[in-house]
């Protein structure tokens, strides 16, 4: 992956893939610490990764903010009863959020239908 690309080239597999490797190198914390959350992070952005190389954009937003909605009412629920399951769902949440705000930035913000 070539660091010096034309921002015009620059694209949202790019944004995920640097993602992946900074979870991956995990050169700003003691991994550890965060390793459950950052599993989950590594996972949702593995199946983005896949998605945004074969959708849509209206389908890859959809897709994502019914999963956002679904873990929603995980949470609301009590649904996760371990302490590294909701950790790591967590990571997923957030994982993915982050990568919505890069399409549009109200997608930071709790949406009701």
């Amino acid at each position: 992956m070539s660091n010096n690309k034309e921002l015009n080239h620059f694209t949202l597999a790019d944004i995920i893939e640097r993602k992946i490797i900074f979870l991956n190198t995990g050169t700003v914390s003691d991994n550890s610490d965060f390793k459950n959350n950052d599993e989950g992070e590594l996972l949702a952005y593995s199946e983005m990764l896949a998605d945004v190389k074969e959708m849509k954009e209206n389908e890859f937003v959809s897709k994502y903010l019914n999963i956002i909605k679904k873990l929603s009412v995980h949470f609301t629920n009590d649904e996760f009863n371990d302490q590294k399951e909701i950790e790591r769902m967590s990571g997923y949440n957030n994982a993915i959020v982050s990568i919505l705000i890069c399409i549009n930035p109200i997608y930071e913000y709790d949406l009701e239908d």
